[in-house]
């Protein structure tokens, strides 16, 4: 009755025997299946504490809560903080292998880093991931120069061997990947580069300047420059609607050309009136274009002869999962141990099966074909050393 708390607090008098000789006590079949059962007890316990702190999110104080309301008996929140760091510990250790593992091909690195709300300090937290949605690696990043490449360097090894590095705008990355010495083709998400292109179109607006009459009071000058940022936006708004058309699906081999077509139409004076910020925004895309143009050809193509991803947004979901849990992170002191328990929430996600969506009923170790008997376990508490109770019902019933 040890596991039916919520029936009330149980107490069974047992016998117990002493030797008259030396005093010890002599274990019989009673006391057996009481240490069992206590046993079986503490196992389901971490468990519940494993499932509420990584997977619910709950902090100490409400964690202890629901075990005393479960099972009518009081958890220290010394042994939650203790069971918290171990299997974060653990956690770390089953990713740092998790390469090393037999699995399938993964052709596609994906890394962004995210920016949890961790107090005062003011450290990132840096994930990567590969086209199956599988965490490959959590870095909690003190001095990004640094722990970037050696985060990198340390993913790409073992089984885990990509060919691609996709990775947002930002221009360091493909400078951290080189020293990394990591030789990857560099593709950017096509989500970023359409926010880069709409926000060129935004600033030529904004931007937008006019000659005004001497002695033209300011309001009218307001007045007027506002009427020349709606005619402005008028024209270019087809233009952007034309950018989006470009990137949608089925137009991928024609992706380029649309936006080469679109810099023609934007130095017609017919279509749109040549200001100095329109004249600007056609030298800024024309400058987007020689940059980026051969990668987005390549990874359009890559994205409809091998259905490979073009976006970030499985990464951008993983973010989403970390930022909830920062609340109960900024408590942590060090890095270290910051970085331990988000590899627990890490680890925790890979094993989940998804319920809804368009990969319901898998998990992603199981896309990413994981050698589960590499990994150590079937499930996130049997990798980290938290199998379930090995009891029978004899140890409750006569």
């Amino acid at each position: 009755m040890l596991l039916m708390g919520w029936l009330g607090v149980q107490r069974v008098k047992i016998q117990r025997w002493r030797c008259k000789a030396c005093g010890r006590e002599v274990a019989d079949e009673e006391r057996t299946r009481q240490a069992a059962a206590r046993q079986a007890w503490w196992q389901i316990v971490n468990r519940l504490i494993a499932l509420s702190r990584f997977k619910l999110g709950l902090s100490e104080r409400k964690t202890q809560m629901l075990i005393g309301f479960t099972y009518g008996k009081a958890v220290s929140q010394r042994h939650i903080g203790r069971l918290t760091r171990r299997i974060g510990q653990r956690a770390e250790r089953v990713l740092d292998r998790l390469n090393h593992c037999r699995q399938g091909a993964a052709h596609f690195l994906l890394y962004d880093e995210t920016f949890p709300k961790l107090g005062e300090r003011a450290y990132r937290l840096g994930v990567a991931i590969c086209e199956h949605g599988l965490i490959r690696s959590v870095c909690c990043l003190t001095e990004r120069a640094k722990d970037i490449p050696a985060q990198l360097r340390a993913t790409v090894v073992g089984h885990f061997q990509p060919t691609y590095f996709l990775t947002d705008l930002d221009v360091a990355y493909n400078l951290y990947m080189r020293r990394a010495d990591l030789d990857l083709v560099h593709l950017r998400d096509v989500v970023h580069l359409i926010r880069q292109i709409t926000r060129l179109f935004d600033e030529a607006v904004r931007e937008v300047t006019m000659d005004y009459p001497k002695g033209l009071p300011l309001k009218q000058r307001q007045q007027q420059r506002k009427l020349k940022q709606r005619l402005l936006r008028k024209q270019l708004q087809p233009l952007l609607h034309m950018v989006f058309q470009a990137f949608a699906p089925g137009q991928e081999g024609l992706c380029t050309l649309k936006l080469e077509g679109i810099v023609a139409m934007l130095q017609d004076p017919a279509i749109v009136i040549q200001t100095a910020t329109v004249k600007r925004l056609t030298k800024r895309v024309q400058r987007f274009l020689k940059k980026h143009g051969d990668s987005i050809d390549r990874l359009l193509q890559l994205a409809v002869e091998h259905d490979a991803p073009k976006t970030t947004n499985a990464l951008e979901s993983k973010n989403s999962i970390f930022k909830p849990f920062s609340r109960i992170a900024k408590f942590f002191p060090l890095p270290a141990a910051c970085q331990s328990f988000f590899a627990a929430i890490a680890l925790m996600e890979n094993f989940d099966i998804k319920s809804r969506g368009i990969h319901r009923g898998t998990s992603a170790m199981g896309r990413a074909q994981i050698n589960l008997a590499d990994v150590g376990g079937a499930d996130f508490f049997a990798a980290v050393g938290l199998p379930p109770p090995q009891i029978s019902l004899a140890y409750f019933t006569d």
